[in-house]
């Protein structure tokens, strides 16, 4: 039996499922949180692992699954979040922009503010730290879970930058209710 999440390995979701996920399922990384819940609405996987909540707010997609009836809570796990800043190993231009999950642009405004940063969106955390790597323009970086440096090829420019905020993500183990 299979149990969807936001990957890759690594991400958040990926932390979390580790802690939520019975032992005898897989884990089946997905690129976005609609293919998470597709997979799991369509029957693909019996279980999905998938944020609800987070110090930027709800998480419109699952808490809509839940409310609509046909995804129910097994479980539910918080991790505390912090985000490392990523850079290419060569890029030493200065941070002109930051890309990252939407909702991790959003907990992290205080230091984008801060330092009058571009960002960009994309459907994971890792998603963008896979972008970074290949990013043609100098000056962008990362945000992500600490220790992914080596798995990216980029490297950590500053760690904790969520400080001294504490951010903390409620995930839930997510079953398909029967018809």
């Amino acid at each position: 039996m299979l149990t969807a999440f936001l990957g890759p390995e690594g991400s958040f979701t990926h932390q979390a499922a580790e802690q939520l996920v019975p032992q005898t399922s897989l884990l089946d990384p997905h690129d976005t949180l609609d293919s998470v819940l597709s997979a799991l609405r369509g029957g693909a996987a019996r279980y999905a692992v998938a944020a609800i909540d987070s110090a930027a707010g709800p998480i419109g997609e699952t808490v809509a699954a839940v409310e609509e009836g046909w995804a129910q809570v097994l479980a539910e796990h918080s991790i505390e979040i912090r985000f490392d800043l990523y850079r290419r190993i060569v890029d030493e231009a200065p941070l002109i922009g930051v890309v990252g999950h939407e909702k991790a642009l959003a907990q992290l405004a205080p230091y984008i503010d801060n330092k009058r940063l571009r960002t960009r969106a994309f459907a994971s955390n890792t998603a963008g730290l896979a972008a970074i790597r290949t990013e043609s323009d100098p000056g962008w970086g990362a945000v992500g879970p600490s220790g992914l440096a080596r798995a990216y090829g980029l490297r950590v420019a500053e760690r904790a930058i969520e400080a001294p905020a504490q951010l903390v993500t409620r995930f839930v183990l997510l079953q398909r209710r029967p018809d």
